[in-house]
């Protein structure tokens, strides 16, 4: 590679890496360590997902200083504890980040992380851009843009990190790309795919079976495409991909075993009905800036599902562009290629039943039937926009760079228009969330009420409060009676749903003074900590223990001693 070659690549870097702390860090990197990029979907959940990536970041960090299980933590729903290999636990990048967690917090580890993952993304597409069209450095830049400020990236950058670090999609494609072209060994394809693969295996393991999934599509789409040399080579790298996945399973083993070995927390769970809906494709959400037009905001308060899986928005001046890109390259059989593969996933986005402003329509659709297969039951089909975006980006930047050049003033004055259409919304929403830091958690005055070691239950309960961020802020001074890091409960919970429905701060009906004391002795807490000024039935849940609390740091602090003593309201009868 020439010194040129490596200049343009780190200033593309460097810009993307800029507008991406233009657009979503200028809120954070100002409070770098008391403020989280991104917000929640609905006002009560601001910061709530945050809250578990920045304890994934601090747990990584912990694993590393004091030799423990990266995959499994006991700190978390005492006393049975979570496996983490089925959560969104990001613990690749939390070991990475390590020595930046450990020098300046898991809040500022987690900023960079945010800032980094758009940026990274265009990049990577911006590199494969750059290997798949001929001509000077724009076009791809270009792609790349589109693919790191998709409407998916921004919308998963509102509280989804393991789905907005999706870099390692486009390198995939680049290494498959590089070796079909014979740029690269053999050894060098095999081994690379590998460690990309393990890589996203600790990144995401959904979109690394989505990954899997799309990358098949478009091996089949090259190879019934390519004239008979090409297609030699396209089924050659083909199958050298299969002992790249081979030896992937092999490095990602320890994973893999602890995944599969040890209780999976979210069986049971179906996304097969989750996809994108249709009205979506044409509303913009408001994570853009266009949703702040009179009449757009009521359209996309319509759509199917919350804010962040609204991922599909692409508009007018995209399908106009996709279309004339498509007219532009009818007579290629690589052009077809691509168009079926925006097509086939697009469908496949819409999961199992087609959608439309937020009815699920009679409609069947292929995901149906595919949706229910072991392991793809897991995946969230609206969020496979994110192969869509990766297609629009390299059909976006070939048919930029081709054509007469008369004819590129036109090309390019259309690229404007739909950028500036798919533009995020660096004002209107809040890019920056405060992180709830109560005096308690960081005062010497915590061992007079939680002893090392004990088990606090923490209200409000699971996304309903910040317990994730509090027990990072006590350095794991104790252990918690539930947490957040999924959607779903681990099975000794589950009997307890209504309980925890009301530990939410939910309204609820009827005594469950029984049933609370159940749950605490079941997890062997000793005090629980109630967060002040957060909303709930707290007088009619917790008075019927009997315990007068303390006031401390943010606090009502209720020991749990009295209740469980003789004559106490959680007394064995």
């Amino acid at each position: 590679m020439s010194l040129s070659q490596r200049r343009e690549r780190l200033l593309a870097l460097a810009g993307y890496l800029c507008l991406s702390a233009a657009v979503f860090g200028h809120g954070a990197l100002t409070h770098l360590q008391g403020a989280v990029v991104g917000f929640g979907p609905q006002s009560a959940y601001y910061g709530r997902d945050q809250s578990a990536y920045v304890w994934f970041l601090d747990w990584g960090a912990r694993a590393l200083t004091h030799l423990e299980n990266p995959l499994s933590s006991g700190a978390i729903f005492a006393p049975h504890g979570y496996n983490l290999a089925w959560a969104a636990s990001i613990q690749g990048p939390s070991l990475v980040m390590a020595p930046v967690t450990l020098l300046a917090g898991p809040v500022a580890s987690f900023n960079l992380l945010a800032i980094a993952a758009p940026a990274t993304a265009a990049w990577t597409a911006y590199l494969l851009c750059r290997a798949l069209v001929a001509g000077g450095p724009w076009p791809a830049i270009a792609g790349g843009l589109l693919f790191g400020f998709s409407t998916y990236e921004t919308v998963e950058m509102v509280n989804h990190l393991n789905l907005a670090l999706v870099a390692l999609v486009p390198l995939a494609a680049l290494l498959a790309v590089r070796r079909v072209a014979g740029t690269i060994p053999r050894w060098a394809f095999i081994s690379g795919l590998a460690v990309v693969l393990v890589a996203q295996l600790w990144t995401s393991t959904e979109v690394l079976a989505s990954m899997v999934m799309f990358g098949t599509l478009a091996f089949l789409l090259a190879a019934l495409a390519a004239g008979p040399c090409r297609r030699r080579a396209v089924l050659r790298t083909a199958g050298e991909a299969l002992a790249a996945m081979a030896l992937a399973a092999v490095l990602g083993g320890p994973f893999l075993y602890h995944a599969f070995r040890y209780p999976d927390p979210v069986q049971g769970i179906s996304g097969a009905g989750s996809g994108i809906d249709v009205a979506n494709l044409l509303t913009p959400t408001r994570v853009t800036w266009l949703a702040g037009i009179p009449g757009l905001s009521s359209r996309a308060a319509a759509l199917q599902g919350n804010l962040t899986e609204q991922t599909a928005y692409l508009g007018v001046p995209a399908l106009v562009l996709l279309a004339a890109a498509a007219w532009s390259f009818r007579r290629r059989t690589a052009g077809a290629a691509l168009a079926a593969f925006v097509v086939i996933t697009l469908v496949a986005s819409f999961g199992s039943h087609l959608i439309e402003r937020g009815h699920r329509t009679a409609l069947g659709l292929p995901w149906a039937v595919v949706g229910h297969l072991p392991l793809l039951r897991f995946a969230t089909p609206g969020r496979f926009v994110v192969y869509v975006w990766l297609a629009v980006a390299v059909a976006t930047a070939w048919w930029l760079a081709a054509g007469w050049p008369s004819g590129r003033p036109l090309r390019w004055a259309l690229f404007a228009v739909m950028a500036a259409s798919l533009a995020p919304n660096p004002l209107g929403v809040p890019w920056a969330t405060r992180v709830d830091a109560p005096a308690l958690m960081r005062s010497p005055q915590l061992v007079r009420y939680v002893r090392a070691g004990a088990t606090v239950l923490a209200l409000p309960f699971g996304v309903s409060g910040d317990s994730m961020f509090w027990q990072v802020q006590a350095s794991f001074h104790f252990r918690l009676a539930g947490g957040y890091v999924s959607v779903s409960l681990p099975a000794e919970y589950r009997p307890a749903i209504h309980l925890i429905h009301a530990l939410e701060g939910n309204s609820f009906s009827g005594s469950l003074t029984p049933r609370l004391c159940g749950f605490l002795r079941m997890t062997g807490s000793s005090v629980i900590l109630l967060r002040d000024g957060r909303a709930g039935s707290w007088l009619r849940l917790l008075g019927p223990l009997g315990i007068t609390p303390l006031r401390a740091g943010g606090f009502r602090v209720y020991p749990l001693a009295a209740a469980f003593a003789h004559g106490g309201a959680c007394a064995r009868g």
